[in-house]
């Protein structure tokens, strides 16, 4: 299912991890939801332990008083004795308390318990006005630490965590060999037997590679066969000295690298999933003309090569280029699912890396492990093949003497060993591979969608590639509408790739293929298969895995069941941690914000009227989504199993359910080439922790996954809900009123509303935070600032000061706000409060300088902090003197929406 790019913070990396980064997930049954509010990975405190019981029982106000100050005071003595200084409360000047002392206070189960979940958060020797990151959050800092197996760890972590455990807990409640009838029942029944099969690793070790042999044997007989002796010599010679040797185990990725792997990972899963974020560089489109005649080529082998090609592509294998369907924006109609042609990725994270000799050095060893394993494989069931016609020919015939052999006998010597043909034709493959990376386009400048919008005659599109017989290969998808007109990325790349395949052997390009389909599906064999080993050696080199470290094999198949049936498991999810009630109250105040921004944007002084006018336009045109999608409907199992009803599992073949669930998804992409979207369906599913923005359908979309405490409770008071949800939810907004979204009007269509003259003053407003933040610093293991890059930020660091649009639309409800229990601090107090909460984050000092490298997204630290230090409101919520640190000089501040 597709995807678009994560855009709140841990958003990206450590939290979205599936299928590609450590990913992304899962979730803990309602009766856990006073410890969901807490750390998981560590033991509970006297304090919190106290407070749980309190709102459990249900004990009367003034005993709630009691526990809590008492807890409070447990917490004091024991920073006493930690620092061997007294700990004091430092009190700040408030110039407007909308709760007077004495006032109305929440006393519900769930404000006692979200009460001592931010007392245990708070450091109040901290001054507010001073550091507010460490005020609001250095108790959770001080108690928590970085599991041993990540580089960092954070709100959004913990809730991804806890969500793990509902889906973990859901899952062994399950019994897999229920004889309950109807659709709900069939389909726990099939979430459990994906998961079961994933987690049989005795099963699937003793498989070994067989379950992938077919796939490779259908190249071999379809196209050609690699494993040819002698090989060649003369055939595309590769001098490897370059690279040979310059691998060893104390390598480690340098951080221009790190960097180009991290964005265009960033890249290749935004496109994997449907959406991208699109760079705001005015580029003109491209208008080269195709090459409609290039040199002729066999017809043989064009069928050949078609036959292949669709095989692969319809399993999701990246071979030589590949088509993604997204809307077409340039067009009259942005829900209108367009074809796209794009260049082939390859085995390696960026363009880069085929340049650096110590890395094609270890992907050169991969690919001759590969290799090796697969043409074992194959001789090893075509000597089967032979024994048994010979066993056959023997009990007719009799033993054929004299043994059939060439007229030089049988004893020469080959020129080559088997290892020393497969290590060299390795080299053919991965120089094959630098070439054919290499002539693709940098993926900054197609994601730009003014320079990768080339839309082509389908039929040009078939004569610039004279490799293959395009309506032949389309035909094969069984596509229900043939698309006229294809859009072409970067059409430079098609004569540079027809050239390259042209002079290509047949033997290379198939181990070619055959190491595509082996990086593509090896993480589905057992974890002791030697193929998926050397795929495993890979990925522990690339990112930073110490080599031999043991998978959490629960987390692996959580992430398979998210891929596979994800909509089974969010379905589950849904009933146990998400109310109709908390959908609608999301869905309120999403709206609420909207509205918020709305009314405001006449009264922005750098915007003119005219562009004034279209935003509050495509303001009202948003589409909110709140918790789950209706395509398939999560709330009707009949709904979801008719989604999975192709799916047919196997306890015994987990390897043939991910292939044929991805048989079925990319399907079902491809049916919808010229066809609407169906506006019910998203493009995460409802357990995912994580929120997005589409630019080409005008939604702001949030999974159930995401509103869970510290985020969001529906029992929580209005300041806590919209300070943490609602800050999420005006960031994705933002992203709809930014340079980038600026390019999209109110029906998604890629057209340009804003006047140049507000686009000049956005720019020198923007460019005021980018300054802002790159004066912002992490330090490194050595202790030394390394700063934030402003630029690279300055995206998602003004989507940040949406909260603003937060607080103004919780202020817009004028309401008697009730403060917490056992905590002294006023309704907009704990906006800010909660608002930071969901930014605390212990990172440690290599993970944290390799982010600022390359993550667009600011440290956490940052993120609460650079943003409440251009609030006016919170600057008087906290009476923050002029000039303190978080009530800079004016000069110093920025301030756009």
């Amino acid at each position: 299912m597709a995807e678009p790019r994560p855009s709140t913070d841990e958003e990206n990396a450590p939290l979205l991890a599936g299928g590609g980064e450590e990913q992304d997930q899962q979730q803990q049954q309602g009766q856990n939801k006073i410890l969901g509010v807490y750390d998981p990975s560590r033991p509970l405190t006297r304090l919190e332990k106290v407070l749980g019981a309190v709102a459990l029982l249900f004990l009367i106000l003034s005993a709630t008083f009691i526990g809590l100050f008492a807890g409070t005071e447990h917490t004091l003595k024991k920073e006493r004795s930690k620092h061997g200084d007294p700990v004091t409360y430092t009190t700040t000047a408030t110039a407007t308390r909308t709760v007077p002392p004495g006032g109305p206070v929440c006393t519900s189960s769930d404000c006692v318990v979200v009460a001592a979940s931010i007392v245990q958060s708070l450091n109040t020797s901290a001054d507010p006005c001073d550091d507010f990151y460490e005020f609001a959050v250095g108790g959770w800092l001080d108690a928590n630490t970085i599991p041993a197996d990540r580089g960092i760890y954070g709100s959004f972590h913990a809730v991804a965590d806890n969500n793990k455990k509902i889906l973990t807990k859901i899952l062994d409640s399950i019994d897999e060999n229920s004889s309950d009838k109807g659709a709900e029942a069939a389909n726990r029944r099939k979430l459990k037997t994906v998961y079961s099969s994933c987690l049989d690793v005795d099963t699937l070790n003793k498989a070994g590679i067989e379950p992938f042999s077919p796939l490779a044997k259908f190249v071999v007989d379809k196209f050609a066969d690699f494993n040819i002796n002698p090989l060649p010599k003369e055939d595309s010679l590769v001098d490897a000295a370059w690279w040979r040797g310059a691998y060893d185990e104390s390598y480690t990725i340098p951080e221009r690298l790190a960097a180009a792997a991290e964005k265009n990972a960033r890249i290749r899963e935004a496109q994997r999933r449907g959406e991208l974020r699109r760079s705001a560089a005015p580029v003109v489109a491209s208008s080269e003309p195709l090459d409609l005649k290039p040199e002729p080529f066999p017809k043989e082998r064009r069928d050949k090569i078609t036959t292949v090609l669709s095989f692969l592509h319809a399993r999701e294998v990246d071979t030589l280029f590949n088509f993604v369907i997204e809307g077409d924006a340039a067009g009259n109609d942005s829900q209108i699912q367009a074809l796209q042609f794009w260049q082939s990725f390859g085995g390696l994270p960026a363009k880069e890396y085929y340049d650096e000799a110590p890395i094609v050095d270890l992907y050169h060893s991969v690919v001759t492990g590969v290799l090796t394993e697969i043409a074992k494989d194959q001789q090893s069931a075509t000597k089967r093949s032979l024994i048994s016609d010979l066993a056959g020919d023997v009990t007719q015939d009799g033993w054929p003497w004299p043994w059939p052999g060439d007229d030089k006998g049988d004893d020469d010597e080959p020129d080559e060993t088997f290892e020393e043909r497969i290590d060299r034709l390795a080299g053919l493959v991965v120089d094959f591979e630098a070439k054919l990376i290499k002539a693709g386009a940098d993926l900054e400048y197609i994601t730009n969608p003014h320079y990768a919008n080339n839309p082509y005659a389908a039929k040009d599109l078939d004569a610039a590639l004279p490799f293959i017989d395009l309506p032949a290969y389309l035909s094969t998808f069984a596509l229900r509408l043939y698309p006229e007109t294809v859009i072409v990325t970067y059409p430079a790349y098609l004569k540079s790739v027809s050239k390259l395949v042209a002079k290509t052997p047949d033997h290379v390009l198939s181990a070619y293929f055959i190491t595509k389909l082996a990086l593509t599906y090896a993480t589905a064999l057992g974890p002791e298969v030697p193929l998926r080993g050397h795929v495993r050696r890979l990925t522990e080199a690339l990112q930073g895995i110490k080599k031999g470290t043991e998978e959490n094999r629960v987390d692996v198949c959580l992430g398979w069941v998210d891929n596979l049936v994800g909509f089974i498991a969010g379905a589950e999810y849904v009933q146990v941690a998400f109310s109709p009630e908390a959908k609608k109250d999301g869905e309120d105040i999403i709206n609420n914000i909207v509205t918020a921004f709305h009314d405001k944007l006449p009264h922005i002084e750098w915007m003119d009227k005219e562009s004034a006018t279209a935003a509050q336009k495509k303001a009202k045109a948003i589409i909110p989504k709140v918790g789950y999608p209706l395509y398939p409907d999560t709330t009707k199992p009949e709904s979801i199993g008719a989604w999975y009803s192709r799916l047919n599992v196997k306890k015994d073949d987990f390897f043939g359910t991910v292939v044929q669930s991805t048989l079925i998804d990319n399907s079902r992409a491809w049916l919808s080439v010229g066809r609407k979207r169906n506006r019910d369906s998203w493009l995460m599913n409802p357990q995912t922790v994580n929120a997005y923005y589409s630019p080409p359908d005008g939604e702001i979309v949030f999974p159930a996954g995401i509103l869970q405490p510290p985020f969001y409770s529906i029992d929580w008071p209005e300041y806590l809900r919209y300070a943490a949800f609602g800050a999420v939810a005006a960031h994705e907004l933002t992203h709809a009123f930014d340079n980038q979204g600026a390019q999209f009007d109110e029906n998604g269509l890629l057209r340009d509303w804003w006047t140049n003259s507000t686009l000049k003053a956005f720019d020198e407003r923007a460019q005021c935070i980018a300054r802002q933040y790159s004066k912002y610093w992490m330090l490194d293991a050595e202790g030394n600032k390394v700063y934030v890059n402003g630029n690279l930020t300055n995206g998602e660091d003004i989507a940040d000061s949406g909260l603003q649009q937060a607080h103004a639309a919780w202020k817009a409800l004028k309401l008697k706000d009730a403060g917490l229990p056992g905590l002294d601090f006023t309704p907009d107090q704990l906006f800010f409060i909660g608002f930071a909460r969901i930014w605390a984050t212990l990172v440690r000092p290599a993970t944290a300088i390799a982010r600022i490298r390359t993550d667009p997204h600011s440290p956490g630290i940052w993120r609460a902090t650079g943003t409440l230090r251009n609030l006016p409101a919170f600057h008087e919520a906290f009476g923050c003197k002029p000039g303190s640190r978080m009530n800079p000089p004016k000069k110093d501040q920025c301030e756009l929406w």
